[in-house]
């Protein structure tokens, strides 16, 4: 795969973590200027996620139709007009609906990142490939929120939708420029391990090889999701840190991820990713059983459990591109399909799951460490059923 084609996969990739961290600073403005309260426009971090899902399902089955690069531009599309028409919103249900649209657009677009990684390589080189759009997917939603504040210092919030309407315009060209034009399928061979003669959502069910790796990646995904949701409760409220001690906290995380990521990608030279992901899902384990543990024996430790989350949430920095890797050779000509039934699940669980954890905390960090390790173990024992039946 060429450097110009897996820039243009990280930018269309990225989108998607940036737009959703980007207006952040922008909030307690925007809530202001509708009338409404914080909590209210916080519901479009979950309504992107919804809207996020419902565009893979869309555009998974549209690309191998039509091909990656036609699904890729018609949601970037999508994207932009939603982007700007978000600018027009002045009460709070209007933006509700033009940030689903955008989302749909953006999922529309994402889901054919995997599935092109899949129809140009396969393995370990499709694992590293997923490493590296992995590491790309960190770095943007963290360098979002200073953006957004830039933004915001010298213009109004629209213009952070301004800016996301200028990105998606900026990367349709990059697609459009380097993306492979549509492949007819009759030119197209199954592979060994690929669903025959089957295409759309449905099939993707019937390869019950791939299937454990799905529940893996949902699961571990889910793992990241309760910490982002519950993260600021844990660190400001239960333990009393300020906002300035809980970004640094937080950034020990990101750290983590990207460390264990560029270790992954190292240990891809000499292991298969099927062997990898059970490991660092070990990892991800063992983080989950520091933090239980501390929060019967020692709750008030903080730094203990600053390690068990910096742990547990470091193990996706591998556990997601491995995931990918394992689940997507499984796949051939239905693999926009595959991409986007595995992107929905893993946002759907996720987002679900977090929010349960949510509600069951009560301002307590034990019910969300519990909730995490058994996804943690739900994960492993998915990626371990699934390795074996790939055996058979």
């Amino acid at each position: 795969m060429s450097k110009t084609l897996i820039l243009t996969l990280a930018a269309v990739f990225a989108l998607t973590p940036f737009t959703i961290d980007s207006y952040l600073p922008a909030m307690p403005t925007m809530a202001k200027a509708m009338g409404v309260d914080i909590s209210l426009m916080s519901v479009t971090v979950s309504l992107y996620i919804f809207g996020l899902a419902i565009g893979q399902l869309i555009g998974g089955p549209l690309s191998d139709k039509k091909g990656r690069r036609y699904a890729m531009i018609a949601g970037l599309v999508v994207f932009a007009l939603a982007s700007i028409l978000l600018t027009t919103a002045t009460q709070i249900e209007v933006l509700w609906f033009w940030r689903v649209i955008q989302a749909i657009g953006g999922g529309m677009a994402v889901v054919g990142v995997p599935a092109t990684i899949r129809d140009t390589t396969s393995g370990k080189e499709a694992a590293k490939l997923f490493s590296l759009i992995a590491l790309i997917m960190m770095i943007a939603p963290s360098i979002a929120p200073t953006v957004g504040t830039i933004i915001m210092s010298v213009a109004d919030w629209r213009w952070i939708f301004y800016s996301l309407a200028i990105i998606a315009v900026l990367v349709a060209m990059l697609v459009m420029r380097y993306m492979p034009k549509a492949v007819k399928k009759e030119t197209v061979a199954d592979k060994p391990g690929e669903i025959p003669q089957k295409f759309g959502l449905l099939s993707v069910f019937s390869e019950k090889r791939a299937l454990g790796f799905m529940v893996a990646q949902a699961f571990a995904y889910t793992v990241m999701m309760i910490f982002l949701t519950n993260a600021s409760m844990m660190y400001m409220e239960v333990f009393g840190q300020t906002p300035q001690q809980f970004s640094m906290l937080f950034f020990a995380n990101i750290c983590g991820l990207v460390v264990v990521n560029r270790a992954n990608t190292f240990l891809l030279a000499s292991f298969e990713p099927e062997v990898l992901l059970k490991g660092f899902l070990c990892l991800q384990v063992l983080g989950g059983i520091i933090l239980v543990t501390a929060s019967v024996f020692v709750p008030d430790a903080l730094y203990v459990m600053v390690v068990g989350f910096v742990i547990t949430i470091s193990a996706n920095g591998a556990v997601i591109a491995n995931a990918s890797a394992c689940f997507m050779k499984r796949f051939g000509r239905n693999a926009g399909s595959a991409s986007a039934v595995l992107g929905a699940t893993q946002f759907t669980i996720g987002g679900t799951v977090s929010a349960i954890s949510a509600f069951v905390s009560m301002g307590s960090v034990q019910p969300v460490v519990i909730i995490m390790l058994m996804s943690s173990i739900t994960a492993l024992t998915g990626a371990t059923i699934a390795a074996r039946y790939s055996l058979k």
